[in-house]
């Protein structure tokens, strides 16, 4: 296990976990070690719902273009598996998350400003789902990532941090197409270990993708890179902070767009970017995240916002908030000793 300095696990949330591991299928395995019992109960009661089976077969479909791609996180799954004692395939339909439903849903505010050096993501998820994220520190050989994590998922998919000096968050995108091709949750996971955003793009765009997702990347320099993509295109800009992403299209893939606004995705963009200032303290970003002018349902906060991360990388810190111990409060982690910055 990672060793943290005594004041950061004094002052941690309950819910987060640290774990290091030589390999993926390492860290598979430990992971599904700590976090089985979870596993073994959304399993449990997913294939109570009439549509398991269907679910299973559009996951298997998925496999051999991810193996193909990215075998080591099918290595991961499966000691993740083994860990927690489950089935593969099992883990494997449940870690694709909507990927495999009919359904889609559309989640999370991210907002950036201070010339990319202050970053706010509320991650939104269905309404009584606290309990299924948590935060979490893994090493894997000689990388480090920081996450609001979802548990029985190879992660970053939500807002993470990695020792190569770069933040991810990810943003839900509801769109008309769909192909057989490297499901989104997988390309997250493995964006969120990047150290050349303009590279991994390149080989995104020649990648056979399934659904989409908007990503925004940025380095401790302050340079953000916003990826949008779905199965026929990807789009790459570098805007200038302040920089407000939601859940649909800013790009030419507009014309993909299916959201119906029903989580608020045109009313949290307004209000962010007629809120969001050039320059805000901590403070200011961490209030515009609480914002609830629009209503439990539509606002910045909303009634399906389960944790929140705010980054200042002039501090080299990272604020958080989790519903599930909101008695806490923000509880600061300092990113030079989690990540080595």
């Amino acid at each position: 296990m990672i060793n943290l300095p005594q004041n950061m696990v004094t002052n941690r949330h309950k819910n987060f976990y640290t774990i290091e591991a030589k390999n993926n299928f390492e860290l598979g395995l430990l992971m599904g070690e700590k976090f089985g019992d979870f596993a073994q109960v959304t399993i449990a009661e997913s294939k109570k719902e009439g549509s398991w089976t269907i679910k299973t077969e559009r996951a298997k479909k998925y496999l051999n273009v991810t193996k193909q791609h990215f075998p080591h996180y099918i290595e991961e799954l499966q000691g993740y598996a083994k860990g927690a004692n489950t089935e593969f395939l099992d883990v494997w339909t449940v870690s694709l998350e909507d990927e495999v439903h009919q359904g889609l849903t559309d989640k999370c505010t991210t907002i950036i400003t201070n010339n990319g050096k202050l970053i706010s993501h509320n991650e939104d998820w269905d309404k009584d789902s606290e309990d299924s994220v948590c935060l979490l520190l893994k090493k894997i050989g000689d990388l480090s990532l920081f996450e609001l994590y979802y548990f029985n998922t190879l992660g970053g998919n939500s807002i993470s941090i990695n020792s190569h000096g770069f933040a991810l968050s990810v943003n839900t995108l509801v769109h008309s197409d769909k192909k057989l091709g490297v499901p989104r949750n997988v390309i997250a996971r493995w964006l969120s270990e990047t150290k050349n955003p303009e590279e991994d793009f390149r080989k995104l765009e020649n990648m056979p993708r399934s659904l989409g997702f908007n990503l925004n990347i940025i380095n401790k320099e302050g340079k953000i890179w916003n990826i949008e993509y779905n199965s026929v295109g990807a789009v790459l800009v570098k805007p200038l902070a302040p920089y407000v992403h939601t859940n649909h299209y800013l790009s030419e893939l507009k014309s993909y767009e299916m959201n119906n606004n029903s989580g608020g995705t045109f009313d949290r963009y307004e209000v962010a970017n007629s809120k969001v200032k050039n320059q805000m303290t901590v403070l200011e970003l961490i209030d515009l995240t609480n914002d609830k002018s629009r209503g439990n349902i539509i606002s910045i906060m909303n009634e399906r916002t389960i944790a929140k991360m705010t980054v200042d990388l002039n501090a080299l810190t990272a604020k958080v908030w989790l519903r599930r111990e909101m008695d806490k409060g923000l509880v600061e982690y300092d990113l030079n000793r989690l990540l080595g910055w």
